[in-house]
């Protein structure tokens, strides 16, 4: 870049970070202190004791927490417009310094250069690949939901009565057996004259070479050897492990900058990958979840409202959990 871009000033943004993050720090603290005393002081007791403590309990103190939720997520917004401005100016006079370190040798161990970790391609979800990506897998959850659930309801129109038999009769393990086992799933698939109107285009387009080969030779035709059919499904087992490493990268990323509702929301989708390697019945509805959440967010609006509800739990995960430790920490008087 050429010249410099004035804007805002890193480094007072980044002291107005600290100030913020202290300033919750010392509410959260006050906030103890006075839970303890209030609520373990015997030297005032009465019906004035009993409804001040009652007011302390139901809305003083919840004050007190919102205040300091409130300045300590406007510290981390802070932190982020002092980044973005850092990235989108040279360093200006009084800013604090150069750029953040980007990865590589002497950088800060593989971060891209907006403090994610790894490649910003990768790791930005906002990047052309990840939003490429994302319309990749809501254009192939559109295609796997039918084709899962199709999967689901012929095995069980199929088995469900010799499992509903086994289990009414005693032997829920014969019943679970049969339940997970994958030959009959593979017996169900080939034998589903319908499949292949809910798969083929799926299997294709999602690498999966193998399932397809499998489906056009249809029910009377010998299955395909594990080994052929896994080496036809590899660019599917590619394109699958590249959707959980996404997933995972974005759950660490979200730990890292302490955003739990983000965590929440890429660990579940990091687990509904793996689980869609699992044999069937776990595979097919982890399946049939992942791809009616990646379709669900292609309508416009619905990933911002996802995002914003696992946001509030996060939220509410982060306020119990500080609950729970103040509670800790006055019952054994700290």
């Amino acid at each position: 870049m050429t010249g410099t871009l004035w804007g805002a000033d890193v480094a007072q943004l980044r002291r107005l970070a600290q100030d913020f993050a202290k300033a919750s720090d010392a509410l959260l603290q006050q906030s103890a202190q006075l839970s303890n005393q209030i609520n373990n002081n015997p030297a005032w007791k009465g019906n004035d004791a009993a409804r001040f403590t009652s007011e302390w309990n139901s809305s003083h103190r919840a004050l007190l927490m919102q205040t300091a939720s409130q300045l300590m997520a406007g510290s981390k917004k802070l932190l982020e417009d002092a980044n973005q401005q850092e990235l989108a100016s040279d360093a200006a006079p009084g800013s604090g310094g150069g750029p953040i370190p980007s990865g590589g040798p002497g950088g800060n161990g593989g971060a891209s250069d907006n403090g994610l970790w790894g490649p910003e391609w990768m790791a930005d979800e906002d990047s052309p690949f990840r939003q490429g990506w994302d319309g990749y897998n809501g254009v192939v959850g559109l295609k796997t939901v039918p084709y899962g659930l199709r999967d689901i309801t012929h095995f069980a129109g199929m088995f469900g009565d010799e499992i509903r038999d086994l289990w009414r009769s005693g032997d829920q393990l014969g019943a679970l057996r049969t339940a997970f086992n994958s030959q009959l799933w593979d017996v169900s698939q080939r034998a589903d004259g319908l499949r292949g109107a809910f798969s083929g285009t799926a299997d294709l387009i999602t690498g999966n070479f193998g399932d397809f080969a499998q489906t056009a030779r249809g029910a009377d035709a010998a299955p395909l050897s594990g080994l052929s059919k896994f080496g036809l499904n590899s660019a599917g087992h590619v394109l699958g492990g590249l959707g959980v490493a996404l997933d995972g990268l974005d759950t660490v990323n979200a730990v890292m900058d302490g955003e739990t509702g983000d965590a929440i929301k890429s660990g579940l989708k990091t687990a509904l990958g793996v689980g869609s390697f699992l044999p069937p019945p776990v595979g097919v509805t982890c399946m049939v979840i992942g791809g009616a959440w990646a379709a669900v967010e292609l309508i416009p609006g619905a990933k911002d409202a996802i995002d914003d509800t696992f946001d509030a739990v996060g939220d509410f995960a982060e306020d119990t959990a500080k609950d729970i430790g103040e509670g800790v920490k006055n019952f054994f008087g700290f």
